[in-house]
């Protein structure tokens, strides 16, 4: 399936709203939180540097995001719901795996516009237990949404074992595009071309 070719380093995309707190303050924290990832590395991220950086008092970041493994989690729903945003209907003309290596492809564009920070919190995360535990446990309904954004069901067994196997195809395009230096995602696109879904 034809690909244009991605742009490096592109404008956010547009707040989105959220299930608590309006949507541009989840997405002045998470952004807040992503630039000081890449400045300081994820470990040494603050919620009251955060909030300082949002410009946002210390007390409300609190309410809504008490910890970086909430900010993580705000994270991974503002990239699902960006991610899914476009979604109206299936093409029928498009067969369910060109439609799943679409809406994979758009995810890694979402996450280049953000790449530095969003590399930070990754690497961060998946050497603290406890967070890392609780956004893999996010990644499941992740998968179950493109899944269905594809056109291809998650429901009872079956499903279950294709949201798995697409966790661990998730897992694994993402540590190609960690390690992808190219301008246009060119490495990326490849791996998931070559990996049956």
């Amino acid at each position: 399936m034809a690909r244009k070719k991605a742009s490096p380093r592109r404008a956010r995309a547009p707040s989105m709203p959220s299930a608590s707190g309006s949507g541009s303050e989840i997405d002045r924290i998470i952004d807040a939180a992503l630039d000081e990832a890449a400045a300081l590395g994820w470990t040494n991220v603050t919620i009251e540097g955060v909030a300082a950086r949002a410009g946002l008092a210390l007390g409300e970041v609190l309410l809504l995001t008490p910890t970086r493994a909430h900010i993580a989690l705000g994270f991974l729903r503002r990239l699902d719901a960006r991610n899914l945003a476009s979604v109206k209907r299936t093409d029928p003309a498009d067969s369910p795996r060109d439609r799943l290596f679409d809406v994979l492809m758009r995810r890694f564009d979402l996450l280049e516009e953000d790449r530095d920070g969003a590399m930070a919190m990754i690497k961060g995360v998946a050497c603290d237990p406890g967070p890392a535990a609780m956004l893999a446990c996010r990644t499941g309904r992740s998968a179950a949404a493109l899944l269905g954004a594809a056109g291809i069901s998650a429901d009872g067994l079956r499903g279950m074992a294709r949201v798995l196997g697409l966790q661990a195809v998730m897992a694994y395009a993402l540590r190609a595009w960690m390690n992808d230096d190219s301008d246009d995602m060119a490495k990326t696109m490849a791996d998931r071309k070559s990996t049956r879904l």
